[in-house]
């Protein structure tokens, strides 16, 4: 029986992981369509197209293999996709003249499902899995961010919770006296780190580089609501 290679392929030696970039014609062309779709309904092409450029090289860069051997690696790509190319794709979107509330609800639960033990061992073991669960945490990013600018004077209250939520989680990563993920108790050995070091490396990633990118939003959400809000004037 044929051992399943993870979508991103087997986890890099750190040698090898700069020359680990994933061209797969699958990803390739689900791509171009995602970027046919922004671009019909985007309000502003050239921002949705520098949102797509960061989310394609999340995936066809080494970031997509060096996420195979360490879990920081998944964590750092997942900071990126969701708390800077996810907003950004917002932008450039028709406003989601809803509650931010339930989408930050959301968005929590599947960024706390997704990095738990086994929905993350399953995105190991199936392509549809892996695939399920970044177009749901990026989904659900894009969804809260364009409720954000529909209205950020009603919007900084989920703002606040969902920075919360990742510093929270960010600090149980950190403070964790376990590893979670077993695929990483062989993976991480040639970086020099073991699997929970790396996992606590994971969460100060997410603590200290994902805390201060949510600040950032903070302050310009506040700054935006102050004006008056995102609706009456351009981006």
């Amino acid at each position: 029986m044929d051992t399943y290679i993870p979508f991103c392929g087997l986890p890099p030696t750190p040698a090898e992981v700069l020359s680990r970039w994933t061209l797969d014609p699958t990803l390739l062309i689900g791509l171009v369509l995602a970027l046919a779709v922004g671009w019909a309904v985007a309000n502003e092409r050239k921002r949705i197209t520098v949102g797509w450029v960061m989310v394609a090289l999340l995936f066809i860069s080494p970031i997509c293999a060096a996420s195979m051997a360490l879990f920081s690696a998944r964590v750092a790509q997942h900071i990126l996709l969701t708390l800077i190319a996810a907003p950004l794709i917002a932008t450039a979107l028709p406003r989601l003249r809803a509650p931010a509330m339930p989408f930050a609800l959301g968005f929590a639960i599947l960024f706390w499902l997704w990095h738990a033990p086994l929905p993350y061992a399953a995105t190991l073991q199936s392509d549809a899995v892996y695939w399920v669960m970044h177009i749901s945490l990026t989904g659900s990013a894009v969804a809260l961010a364009a409720s954000l600018l529909n209205a950020p004077e009603r919007g900084i209250l989920a703002l606040a919770f969902t920075a919360a939520e990742l510093t929270a989680f960010a600090a149980i990563l950190t403070l964790s006296t376990s590893a979670w993920h077993g695929w990483h108790a062989v993976t991480t050995a040639p970086y020099g780190l073991s699997a929970l070091e790396d996992q606590q490396l994971a969460g100060a990633l997410m603590w200290v580089a994902g805390g201060a990118v949510m600040m950032g939003l903070i302050g310009w959400f506040a700054m935006r609501a102050v004006r008056g809000g995102l609706g009456k004037e351009s981006l």
